[in-house]
């Protein structure tokens, strides 16, 4: 029993190796979410722990009672080089992969990430050309919105919504270990990989 016990233990380290999985990873960044000003006090409260932090406009639209997060490319574009935004590779098992590149997104264009395609997607009167593009999420899940569109920088402004502010906290250890009292609107712990 005793060797069996040893083989599996030993195995299971071997095979995580080989795979580059590592189940102890933890947190090293949050992501907050909210108006302008919670977020800017966030920042100030949280600046003598900081590693690093970026700051990105962002919009929010409802669409058929679902959350839209409204994102410029450039923004997406920062996150994918930090490894943060990934596509859903098994729903069941909550299994996630890092994306390493994303199209850029001309202007009058537009890409949906969601769960599921929507039957139909309102923009306010905005008239762009919307693909949806697969279940694609920030971090490890949808803390914020159900869905997220990519936008062309120039289209953004021009986009109705409610504007809010995302942040991007980077700290040199786990940032849960202290508790996540930001006073936002949303939280969510991440791994920051560049």
């Amino acid at each position: 029993m005793r060797k069996l016990l040893i083989v599996f233990l030993t195995t299971l380290i071997v095979a995580s190796i080989l795979t580059g999985c590592n189940m102890f990873a933890k947190a090293n960044g949050v992501i907050l979410y909210g108006e302008e000003q919670q977020i800017l006090d966030s920042l100030e409260r949280e600046k003598d722990d900081l590693a690093k932090e970026d700051q990105y406009k962002i919009k929010v639209m409802e669409n058929d009672g679902q959350q839209i997060i409204v994102l410029t490319d450039e923004t997406v574009q920062a996150l994918v080089k930090k490894k943060l935004i990934k596509e859903i590779t098994n729903q069941e098992k909550g299994k996630t992969k890092a994306i390493s590149s994303l199209p850029k997104v001309a202007e009058g264009e537009g890409i949906l990430f969601a769960k599921k395609e929507p039957a139909a997607l309102n923009l306010e009167g905005k008239d762009l050309n919307v693909e949806y593009e697969g279940n694609l999420i920030i971090g490890e899940g949808r803390a914020y919105g159900n869905m997220f569109l990519i936008v062309n920088d120039a289209d953004f402004d021009s986009i109705k919504g409610t504007e809010k502010m995302m942040a991007l906290l980077e700290y040199d250890k786990d940032p849960s270990a202290d508790g996540l009292d930001y006073d936002v609107e949303k939280t969510q712990l991440v791994r920051i990989q560049e």
